[in-house]
């Protein structure tokens, strides 16, 4: 990619170049002929006095006009265009780095809960197993079935979005859906504080299945990126004929400077090969 890049920004600079070289040679070539023209008509009525001065001093101007008008006007066109043309290849390149980053993430993140199960399953087969050590197990096998479900869930929704997902609308009650959520949070991670607080019966009008993946993904985020002993909070709220929810944690944050790109399809912060969190880059895109 990076050799690439670099052959192509070189055979870009060099278009830029050529480009400029050939309209500053074409607007001088064409300055020079209006004044050529010009001095020659001057000579002519010098010798001629029924050749009208005014009217060629009046076309001289006007051909020097239209000259730098259309000079800068073609000049400026050149200039948005090549802009456009270099925005829209580092939109492309920034999109296919974050298309390999998911490609590796994805992979790694349905295949390790794929052989985790295979794990599970060839233990369970074994003789002498205690109670105890096959809840165990099972319990592992539970964890990362949803683990995998979630994901392949995540690759669902982008490739609906993208279609053109249609919203099925109905009257719901906001509170009752998010605490239905942070129940299956708090069986999922038991260790972690996860409370819920705000009004019942706060009803909207929305898509139930979308919005409980909005809830998921947010729940999902805070635990993911805050330490164990933190809370995660989860309020629900009406306000006249608006109704919000808010998740909150006490992590880190994100930095300003990221702010507007955690939105972005497939994008992560940090480098996928030094990154820690598992993660594909497609969950807030898809809350979004």
């Amino acid at each position: 990619m990076g050799t690439v890049t670099k052959k192509f920004s070189l055979l870009h600079l060099i278009v830029i170049l050529y480009l400029i070289a050939a309209f500053s040679w074409w607007a001088i070539l064409l300055y020079k002929k209006n004044q050529t023209n010009y001095q020659l008509q001057k000579k002519l009525a010098a010798f001629d006095i029924s050749i009208d001065k005014e009217e060629i001093e009046t076309s001289y101007l006007k051909g020097k006009k239209m000259i730098i008008s259309e000079g800068v006007v073609f000049g400026l066109s050149i200039l948005f265009g090549l802009l456009l043309i270099n925005r829209a290849y580092r939109s492309e390149l920034r999109l296919n780095q974050r298309l390999n980053d998911f490609l590796l993430s994805i992979t790694h993140e349905l295949k390790t809960p794929i052989a985790s199960l295979q794990l599970v399953n060839k233990t369970l087969q074994r003789n002498g197993l205690s109670t105890a050590e096959r809840n165990e197990l099972l319990k592992t096998g539970w964890d990362e079935s949803v683990r995998l479900e979630s994901q392949v869930n995540n690759i669902l929704a982008a490739a609906q979005i993208e279609q053109a997902y249609k919203f099925n609308f109905e009257k719901t009650d906001l509170y009752e859906l998010a605490k239905n959520r942070v129940a299956r949070f708090q069986k999922m991670f038991p260790e972690r504080e996860i409370n819920i607080s705000g009004q019942e019966n706060s009803y909207a009008s929305i898509d139930p299945e979308s919005i409980h993946r909005v809830i998921d993904n947010l729940i999902h985020n805070a635990i993911k990126y805050s330490d164990r002993e933190k809370k995660v909070e989860i309020a629900v709220g009406s306000k006249t004929e608006n109704t919000s929810i808010t998740v909150s944690d006490e992590g880190s944050g994100i930095p300003q400077s990221e702010k507007n790109k955690i939105w972005d399809k497939f994008y992560r912060i940090g480098n996928e090969e030094t990154r820690e969190q598992p993660g594909t880059g497609l969950g807030l895109w898809i809350a979004k």
